[in-house]
């Protein structure tokens, strides 16, 4: 109970550092295929570890996929009893939902099943109960253990706390409660991490967020913080005085109520929605899927975080470019396209992204192969970077890079529209003896282009 408690104190840390640093921003690179995928993960590996207990099987194994695995391949062990009541508690789940969507068909359900529990002694025919707790307020304390057991809890503290800010993003997307733009992940972070430290203070486990309960709760008609109130009035009534009756609660039916929680976690549609529209995403939220499977929620998540980043950079290092021509005075530049060629001595070329390390060289050489692809070479290029917002130290020496060889060329580099960060970083950069210090800038194409022109 003391490793438990400090658990609770370190979470609760660690969400207190989120919310303080940039760090809950990791929660930003769960694009919305990475989150289906991590979610119906998380919804598969819930279902796979309910059906041993719904059916009354004892699964030897922790894994969720391996008490899947036991129970299907051991069905003959089903106590009929625990099934029978497991079955029953599902059936009047789903025929609740169904017909009474307005009722607490989970809280009514847990109410029959202690009722008959009591009735028929359940416990008593070999189906399994929660069994009884001690009761009472528990007493402030701080938990005895030594610097190595902290240190030993750090990382998998660190881990829930990620979580907990990942599955608060996730419930909020999956509900569509953010309102008006008044979610805040720092304030939900900062709610988290004191909620951890009084957990820890008291003994107790630490406090997570979960898609899974909050879409349970939607379902059973929480729309407000009372279902919250009247969580807290529940759980004060048990530590008090319904002990005896919770202690009867059959396995079975809370299995059931936490299985018809989760198919709202597996966004089937949604999987079908990116498969037709986007075939390389679904294969994303399909890697996602098998990474919390196979690896567990904490390296599935990483594993979710990392194919997000992956998929920034990759989208960033090809971005949309284009070249324009100038048609007449009249009209602006355009895109080039099948109504018009591009002028013989002068390409235009532009790039919709900010410059960096991933797209550099790649922008860099394809500007080379343009102009070495035209004969003669053409004696201007004109980079439009109304687009680009940003050049780091990489990409600035790449242009300067770029302006030595097409100098090289007999070509010279002229730059149109651009912003001031882009255009203070490219004056101070020394690479290649100061070459983009001096690059000639327009504050348009057309401009751009009447220069070049002139002899």
């Amino acid at each position: 109970m003391a490793l438990a408690a400090a658990l609770s104190l370190l979470v609760g840390v660690c969400c207190l550092l989120m919310a303080a640093l940039p760090l809950q921003g990791v929660a930003d690179f769960l694009s919305a295929p990475v989150m289906l995928g991590y979610l119906a993960g998380v919804g598969i590996e819930i279902l796979a570890g309910q059906v041993s207990p719904l059916l009354g099987i004892p699964a030897p194994v922790p894994d969720p996929l391996g008490k899947l695995w036991y129970a299907l391949t051991h069905l003959g062990q089903a106590g009929t009893p625990a099934a029978t009541t497991g079955l029953a508690a599902l059936a009047t789940l789903v025929v609740l939902r169904r017909c009474l969507p307005g009722l607490p068909a989970g809280l009514v359900v847990c109410v029959l099943g202690i009722t008959v529990s009591a009735a028929v002694g359940l416990a008593g025919r070999g189906v399994a109960v929660v069994g009884p707790a001690v009761g009472g307020l528990p007493m402030l304390a701080w938990p005895g253990v030594n610097v190595a057991d902290l240190w030993a809890l750090l990382l998998p503290a660190a881990g829930m706390a990620l979580i907990a800010s990942v599955e608060t993003v996730s419930a909020v997307r999956q509900t569509g409660t953010d309102i008006g733009g008044r979610f805040s992940l720092d304030r939900e972070t900062t709610a988290l991490g004191g909620a951890s430290l009084a957990a820890g203070m008291l003994s107790g486990f630490p406090p997570m967020a979960s898609t899974s309960r909050t879409l349970s709760a939607r379902g059973a008609g929480a729309q407000s913080q009372l279902f919250q109130l009247v969580a807290a009035g529940i759980v004060l009534f048990v530590l008090f005085t319904g002990g005896p009756l919770v202690a009867l609660l059959p396995i079975p039916v809370l299995a059931a109520v936490v299985m018809m929680g989760v198919p709202r976690l597996i966004d089937v549609t949604g999987l079908l929605r990116l498969w037709r529209g986007w075939r390389a995403e679904s294969m994303i939220a399909l890697v996602a899927v098998v990474g919390v499977l196979a690896l567990g929620v904490l390296r599935g998540l990483l594993i979710a975080v990392i194919l997000s980043a992956g998929q920034l950079i990759r989208r960033a290092a090809r971005p949309h470019e284009s070249l324009i021509v100038v048609v007449d005075d009249d009209q602006p530049p355009r895109d080039l396209g099948e109504d018009a060629s591009p002028h013989p001595d002068i390409l235009i070329y532009r790039v919709d992204a900010p410059l960096f390390f991933a797209n550099a060289g790649r922008i860099r050489q394809r500007i080379l192969t343009l102009v070495t692809a035209r004969e003669p070479y053409p004696r201007g290029v004109i980079l439009d970077a109304e687009a680009v917002f940003y050049v780091d130290a990489t990409a600035a020496d790449a242009l300067a890079q770029l302006t030595a060889d097409l100098r090289a060329l007999g070509c010279r580099l002229v730059l149109a529209r651009v912003h001031e960060p882009v255009l203070a970083v490219l004056r101070a950069n020394p690479y290649h003896d100061g070459a983009t210090r001096n690059l000639p800038v327009f504050p348009g194409v057309r401009q751009a282009f009447t220069a070049m022109r002139e002899p």
